[in-house]
């Protein structure tokens, strides 16, 4: 889209997850014909000039939201240079959480008593990054969540284990999803299924909503409002 780039932040670690979230961000992002950059973890302390990007896009992570790394000030010095200047950004599950972490501070962010993996139905709200969608069905993959949202945020969808799996920063162009519309829809089942060998009490927070490949392309429309309004 004309005078629009954006920046993605993959800052999962481990290879199959970084590389079917590449994969989603190629699928989902070339037909808006929006050029984009890709940097990855060990790239975080060389993002140094973001001024050429109007969007940002943060990954999910295998890392925890209220535990501190090394990488933290560098995450945090991106995500500030992009608000300063009034930008667009949208995290996904660990970027969902490190926002909230960022804007109200790492104790809005807590281990979930009813954690999500697979697939479940997402209740959405009619805010604009939902526009065209009356229903919704992702992945969910998350042992944490965040919580106890000030009044500068909208609640934009939630689930039956979840009540927050989305928020919007009033009148900034700055969403949140705790959901998963980022991993390539084959790989959803086998990452399942990869934590039901490591998880304990699997089957109690195992989500088994049936969601066809035409169900789930209705996510690419989340991120086609995302750059379209801001």
């Amino acid at each position: 889209m004309k005078n629009k780039r954006m920046l993605v932040l993959n800052i999962l670690a481990e290879t199959n997850l970084r590389t079917s979230f590449d994969n989603r961000v190629a699928e989902a992002f070339q037909p808006l014909d929006i050029p984009y950059d890709t940097a990855y973890l060990a790239d975080l302390a060389n993002v140094c000039e973001v001024e050429e990007y109007t969007h940002l896009l943060i990954s999910g992570s295998t890392e925890s939201a209220f535990e501190d790394h090394s990488w933290d000030s560098e995450l945090d010095f991106i995500i500030s240079s992009f608000m300063n200047s009034g930008k667009s950004i949208l995290g996904i599950c660990f970027g969902h959480q490190y926002l909230i972490r960022h804007i109200l501070g790492k104790d809005h962010v807590r281990k979930s008593q009813t954690p999500e993996i697979g697939w479940t139905d997402i209740s959405i709200s009619g805010n604009p990054i939902f526009s065209g969608l009356n229903t919704l069905k992702s992945a969910v993959f998350h042992f944490d969540e965040v919580f106890d949202l000030d009044d500068r945020f909208d609640v934009t969808a939630t689930s039956s284990r979840c009540t927050v799996h989305g928020f919007q920063v009033k009148g900034k162009n700055i969403w949140g999803l705790q959901f998963h519309p980022d991993f390539m829809y084959e790989d959803v089942d086998k990452f399942t299924e990869i934590n039901r060998e490591k998880t304990d009490n699997f089957e109690l927070i195992h989500c088994r909503t049936s969601v066809s490949a035409i169900e789930f392309a209705k996510n690419d429309e989340i991120f086609k409002n995302w750059i379209e309004i801001s």
